[in-house]
């Protein structure tokens, strides 16, 4: 890629429910089916969602939310039903929605319902391929000759990894295939997946499809299909075909990268509504990333908006001015700004402005940051990207018992089951909110410094605006912790990374029973206030246990705590970053003759990363780690192959599919980047058969320094990526540029426009000045655009689809 500009994507997808899906197909026991989706990126499974069962309108409610490590063609969501009639789990595919490249980017960010399409053996495929054309002409005949020369293909996989032996089989076909050449087959590529055909050409006489199609060379295709050789058959499995036109196509030769598609009729095909469809939110975001120079007049602009924290200056700055106009953008908006300002250590400052601001607006106290807003939206990011150590230390601990549990806590007459014993549920639930309470007011001292040093400053804004409300002190602070952050914590914790799993229907039921209850108290509410607002009558037998003085006055003296700043900070022990299972390959014998390997489970946190197998438990301690790089695929015939380099060997690693292989490698290098240990040189391949599989080197591991360097801290992109954020939030800015144009003609025509010290002026200044910034940073992509390569379609990093 250039060094110029960096492309990054990211997929956000919740997918809802699904409806009207047929019957399950046994005859001998038919009935609803056990459904679960699968989200595929082009042929790799990246996530699943857990499987509902017994119903043709099974409801997922499952949020996704990823970065895309490679180029890709189609995203796909197949549903996916399993039958155990007779002991054996059988999976079948009932269909699927997929979303190429470009329809992503024209997707609204709403819910949507997609019809389900049919599933065949030719409508899935993945990799890509690079393909050089050339008109020519014979010397004899002066016949028109295509020359062929299908120099490599990558990526090429099947759907369980499986590496592949392929061949292609190349024809010209007219318009809707109606007119055929004769097909050329080439040889068979073996034992590798990164296949190179060595530039052989071959050659397609076209003088008599010529003639079929009206002698115009752009009504002709070159149709490439790509299988994979099963044994002695040339009858093998598909893996996607090239179609490109031959419209452009000169007599000097033209090498360009294409993907492989699924077959044309499949990319066309229509979704069949006996099939049932699938409800998906989907925002998918593609940043093109200038060179930081670029958004500098952005960054100024922005910093000089809390440099005086006047609320008159803060509401007529850029950041209150946009804030009104995009109020479909606020969490994105947000979550952008407080990445930056956190970034530049500003963070505080900037909350504390808009939060002025919102006190200004705010008459009534008991509304004061109820609504949504920039500033609320934005103390809620700064929750969850500074609090998730500290919620998943606090909650996770109660949250596991509950689910390990799974009592029934239902204590509403008109939900009781016949087996329910209403004061046996009112004695389970009580005591899971107890437990949950006790864990939230006794972590007070262990909230993390930067919100502490936050609801610190926050409380005395509140307590100057509202100097006559004695509980403003508190309800500004609980507003956030208890209502933003720990009831939806504790109401959808897979959300929050406390769980893994779905919780059952009876543990999503107590979940949201102690969720009312803890944000009833984060309210300061008493049994008695919950009487005298009549709501849920159901719930005045809990509220009576739990809704007294005693338990509002811990809620108090927590908040204090909070508030206080003395001896925290913001490294909590041992925070958990990830975990999953990953297969572990071994080297085994002198000089790793030979490897072998085993699934485990491993952990990644600040002491370093552990295995957590059970015969098999240890730690390679954070300060041991010299290295964490990728291994290349050749080493041990797979992808997704990543070693950490520590001090008593190389631990080989293999994730589950390309998005996981990025997660641990992103993880595992923010972990070792200061590591005393690291070193400059490493090998990318595996010690085997006596010899380095990246450079052939016979050297042992000890006497080796490596073929490859290390990447340099100036190379690396930061914890947080402001060029990034800087790059998003320019683009809701420019999607939104004739509003902001309509707002600054709107404040022309005001009286005050002229009154160099009013709002109005210093809002126009304002908005002048980030439309000016705006058109420069379209001009600069502009020009990236049409001067930069490597960001062309039919580039390696830019492949063509389709009749390209």
């Amino acid at each position: 890629m250039s060094c110029d500009i960096r492309i990054k994507s990211a997929l956000k997808v919740r997918i809802g429910e699904a409806k009207s899906l047929p019957s399950k197909s046994c005859r001998i026991l038919p009935g609803c089916p056990n459904t679960y989706c699968v989200i595929n990126l082009d042929k790799e499974e990246l996530f699943e969602t857990e499987t509902v069962y017994g119903t043709p309108c099974p409801f997922f409610c499952e949020q996704f939310e990823f970065e895309i490590p490679r180029a890709f063609w189609t995203i796909g969501f197949h549903l996916i039903t399993t039958d155990t009639t007779f002991s054996v789990t059988n999976h079948s595919t009932i269909g699927k929605v997929t979303f190429t490249k470009e329809q992503l980017t024209k997707i609204p960010n709403k819910d949507q319902w997609h019809g389900l399409k049919s599933v065949k053996c030719d409508s899935e495929a993945q990799g890509k391929a690079n393909i050089g054309l050339c008109i020519g002409a014979e010397q004899e005949s002066d016949a028109v000759i295509l020359k062929v020369r299908l120099k490599e293909c990558a990526n090429l996989y099947m759907s369980n990894l499986q590496r592949v032996q392929p061949y292609a089989v190349l024809e010209i076909v007219g318009p809707n295939n109606s007119t055929r050449s004769r097909a050329q087959v080439t040889k068979v590529l073996r034992n590798s997946s990164n296949m190179q055909w060595k530039n052989q050409v071959y050659e397609f006489r076209l003088c008599d499809i010529l003639k079929r199609c009206e002698n115009d060379l752009s009504n002709l295709s070159l149709k490439v299909d790509f299988y994979h050789h099963n044994g002695m058959f040339r009858d093998g499995s598909f893996l996607g075909e090239v179609v490109a036109s031959l419209a452009n196509v000169t007599n000097t030769w033209s090498d360009r990268w294409f993907f492989l598609c699924p077959k044309l009729s499949d990319i066309t095909l229509q979704p069949n509504h006996d099939l049932g469809s699938l409800r998906l939110k989907i925002e998918y975001k593609e940043d093109h990333i200038l060179p930081s120079a670029h958004y500098k007049p952005l960054l100024d602009l922005l910093v000089d908006s809390i440099s005086n924290t006047d609320p008159e200056a803060v509401e007529s700055s850029v950041l209150v001015l946009t804030s009104t106009l995009f109020n479909e953008q606020l969490i994105n908006i947000a979550q952008a700004l407080v990445r930056i300002f956190l970034h530049l250590n500003k963070v505080e400052e900037l909350l504390l402005s808009l939060t002025s601001v919102d006190m200004v607006k705010t008459s009534n106290p008991n509304t004061l940051f109820r609504a949504n807003s920039l500033a609320t939206k934005g103390v809620d990011e700064l929750m969850k990207m500074i609090g998730r150590p500290y919620l998943r230390r606090v909650l996770k601990p109660s949250l596991d018992k509950i689910h390990k549990e799974n009592a029934s806590c239902e204590i509403d007459p008109a939900r009781l089951r016949s087996n329910d014993i209403l004061a046996c549920n009112l004695d389970n639930l009580k005591r899971n909110i107890d437990s949950v309470y006790s864990a939230i007011i006794n972590s007070g001292n262990d909230c993390p410094f930067t919100m502490s040093n936050l609801f610190s400053k926050l409380q005395k804004q509140a307590i100057n605006r509202f100097p006559d409300t004695s509980d403003i002190r508190y309800t500004a602070v609980s507003g956030f912790i208890f209502l933003r952050l720990f009831a939806p914590a504790i109401l959808n914790p897979k959300l929050f990374q406390l769980q893994s799993r779905r919780p059952s229907h009876d543990t999503s039921r107590t979940l949201t029973l102690v969720s009312k209850v803890i944000q009833s108290l984060g309210n300061l509410d008493t049994h008695q206030a919950i009487l005298r607002q009549g709501k849920e009558k159901y719930m005045e037998a809990i509220s009576q246990r739990v809704l007294d003085n005693s338990h509002v006055n811990g809620v108090k003296q927590f908040l204090e705590d909070v508030c206080k700043t003395g001896h925290k900070d913001d490294s909590p022990r041992d925070t958990y970053c990830k975990e999953g299972s990953l297969v572990e390959y071994r080297t085994t014998g002198i000089l790793g003759r030979d490897y072998s390997k085993r699934k485990k489970m491993y952990r990644l946190s600040d002491s370093g990363l552990s295995c957590l197998r059970y015969d098999e438990c240890y730690t390679i301690k954070r300060s041991d780690i010299k290295c964490v790089s990728r291994v290349d695929e050749d080493a041990f015939g797979v992808p997704h192959v990543l070693q950490v380099i520590h001090a008593k060997g190389t631990l080989y690693l293999r994730a589950t599919n390309s998005v996981d292989h990025q997660d641990w490698l992103t993880c595992l290098d923010k972990l070792c980047r200061d590591s005393p240990l690291r070193i400059n040189r490493f090998h990318s391949g595996a010690l085997l058969h006596s010899k380095w599989t990246c450079c052939g080197s016979k050297a042992v591991p000890h006497e080796s320094e490596g073929c490859q360097e290390t990447e340099k801290d100036d190379d690396k992109v930061p914890d947080i990526d402001i060029f990034r954020e800087l790059q998003r939030l320019y683009q809701i800015l420019k999607e939104g540029l004739h509003k902001i144009e309509a707002q600054r003609t709107a404040l022309q025509s005001d009286p005050n426009a002229t009154s160099p010290h009013s709002v109005t002026a210093k809002s126009l200044h304002s908005l002048d000045s980030l439309i000016a910034v705006i058109k420069d940073l379209s001009a600069a992509h502009a020009h990236y655009r049409s001067s930069d390569t490597t960001i062309s379609p039919g580039t390696r990093h830019v492949p063509m689809g389709p009749l390209g």
